[in-house]
This record gives C-alpha cells, sequence and structure tokens, in this order.
C-alpha cells in the first residue's frame, strides 16, 4: 500500500506547485508561469540523481530501447499540452474549479490504458471512479451556477477541462509504458533518470516554443525572478518523482483515481489562502472522492 502515501504526497506537492505557479502569472504571463514547473524542477531533480545514482549505474541508459524513448517523449509533450490548459483554466475561473475539471483525466486514463496497455476494468474499480467523478462534478457545480455568463463559461470550460484531462491521461498511461520497460535493480534508480530525462527535454522543447511565440522578455523575466519559482521547481520535483513512483508500483488508473485527492488539496488551500468558501456542494463532492477512494483502497487486486 505504500503507493497510497506516495501518491497521496504527489497530488498534495502537485497541488502547492499549482499555487506558487499561479502567482507567477501576474510576473511573466501564462506561458512562462507554465515553464516555471519544468525549468525548475529540474535542478531539483539532477541534484538528487548526484546523490543517489552512481556514474556507473547511468549505464543503464545504453540498455534504453526505441521504445522507451518514444514512450517518454510522446509523455512529455503530452504533459506540456497538459500544463498549458491547465493553467489557462486557472485565468477562466478560481483555483479550485481549475483543478476540478482537469480530473475528468481519470477516465481518459482509464480508457486510454485499457487501449494502450490492456489494462482489465473490473466492475468494482467502475463504479470507484464513477462515484469519484460525481464527486468532482459536485464540487465545480456551485460556483459555476453561480455567476452570469454561465453557458459561454460552461462550454469553454468543459472544451478545455476535457482535452486537459485527455493529454494528462495520456502522458500518465505512456510514462507508466515508459517506466515499465525499464530494468533497474531499484525503482527509485529508474524514477530519478526518467523524471531527469523529461524536465530536461521538457524544459528544452517549451522553452523553444516560449522565445518563438513571445520573444525572450518573460524568458528572461522568469529567470530574474528565480526565488519565487524556486518553490514552483521543489514542489513540481516532488510531484513528478512521487508520480513516476506510483506508475512503477501500480497501473496509471488506480494512481490518478486516488490522485484525485488534488481537488480535496485544493478546495482547503482555497479556503485558507484566497478565503473561498467551502460550500454544501463541495462538501459532497469531497464525501464522495473519499469514498471512491476508500472503495478502491478496499479492493484485493490492489494489496
Amino acid at each position: 500500500m505504500s503507493w497510497v502515501l506516495i501518491t497521496a504526497i504527489a497530488s498534495l506537492s502537485q497541488t502547492l506547485r499549482s499555487v506558487f505557479q499561479k502567482n507567477l502569472i501576474e510576473d511573466v504571463g501564462v506561458l512562462a508561469s507554465a515553464y516555471s514547473r519544468f525549468i525548475f524542477a529540474l535542478p531539483f531533480v539532477a541534484l538528487l540523481a548526484v546523490f543517489f545514482i552512481d556514474t556507473q549505474e547511468l549505464m543503464i541508459l545504453k540498455n534504453f530501447s526505441s521504445t522507451v524513448w518514444f514512450f517518454l517523449i510522446a509523455a512529455s509533450i503530452c504533459q506540456i499540452l497538459f500544463t498549458i490548459i491547465l493553467i489557462k483554466l486557472f485565468t477562466l475561473r478560481s483555483f479550485a474549479i481549475g483543478v476540478a475539471f482537469s480530473k475528468t483525466e481519470v477516465i481518459q486514463t482509464t480508457l486510454l490504458e485499457i487501449i494502450i496497455v490492456g489494462f482489465i476494468l473490473t466492475s468494482q474499480v467502475l463504479l470507484a471512479i464513477i462515484i469519484g467523478f460525481f464527486g468532482m462534478l459536485f464540487m465545480s457545480k456551485q460556483k459555476l451556477i453561480g455567476n452570469e455568463g454561465y453557458n459561454t463559461l460552461f462550454y469553454k470550460q468543459v472544451t478545455l477541462g476535457v482535452s486537459c484531462g485527455i493529454f494528462l491521461g495520456l502522458s500518465s498511461v505512456l510514462y507508466k509504458v515508459a517506466l515499465d520497460s525499464v530494468t533497474s535493480d531499484l525503482i527509485y534508480k529508474k524514477v530519478l533518470i526518467l523524471s531527469f530525462l523529461a524536465l530536461a527535454f521538457q524544459s528544452v522543447i517549451f522553452g523553444i516554443y516560449i522565445l518563438i511565440t513571445e520573444g525572450t522578455q518573460n524568458a528572461l523575466k522568469l529567470m530574474l525572478i528565480w526565488k519565487k519559482g524556486l518553490p514552483v521547481g521543489f514542489f513540481a520535483c516532488a510531484a513528478t518523482c512521487c508520480w513516476f513512483y506510483a506508475f512503477s508500483l501500480v497501473n496509471a488508473t488506480l494512481v490518478r483515481a486516488v490522485g484525485q485527492l488534488e481537488i480535496v488539496f485544493s478546495v482547503l488551500i482555497s479556503f485558507i489562502f484566497y478565503k473561498e468558501k467551502i460550500t454544501l456542494f463541495e462538501l459532497i463532492g469531497m464525501s464522495l472522492i473519499a469514498i471512491s477512494i476508500l472503495a478502491l483502497l478496499g479492493l484485493p487486486s490492489i494489496y
């Protein structure tokens, strides 16, 4: 059951990363803010790799098949697209709502894992996922209905949310395949190596994209406020390593289902830091998500 604790840490780290990442938007804009999670996380992962991986152990890279590289790069690109869309969601609605809509990825992850790796979906897992999905809907309903321009905003949020879920779900499954394709005596070694490679690739590709679309201004601003970006990098590093470690232990579907804890964390942070009231709908939603996770943890196949 260690994967449950690791997933919980990943969810909390990702929520805290999003909080600090959101605070960068006013300074450097949406794209540069999205870029911060990659460029500032890279030094932290590199530092961990230096401390925990010997030079000789890097020889594992020679054994990487073309399959590993393909799935790792494809997953990294999908994660870049997910990140951009998620940050855009934050600019449209409250912090908690942006995360809530991104959580449609649990269903997409399940479908994609069935198609790509042949994941066997039991009726019990399906029921738990459905309960969690309805929990997400309850948590987002109140604030959507309570605003003018609901219909236009609703369709825009749904379109971005579903797209966000697809790319995150696809990246999760592809990372899972890449991790399973690497043989190592200890899981944390391949987790650190693949985390570093993914972040390095994303930092380069996303950095080039920003330079092409926005020029050097925002990228330079981001580097100048590096102290403000360090918390983003720290929590992004923690989230990435924990997600990868959890993917190495169980199916991506189960990890992402428990990862719905992020919604609960986001609401609590919204209440504490942004002074947003917790509504009855959100309380019901959190209860349903808790039931969903407990249902998953009670499945014999997970032990």
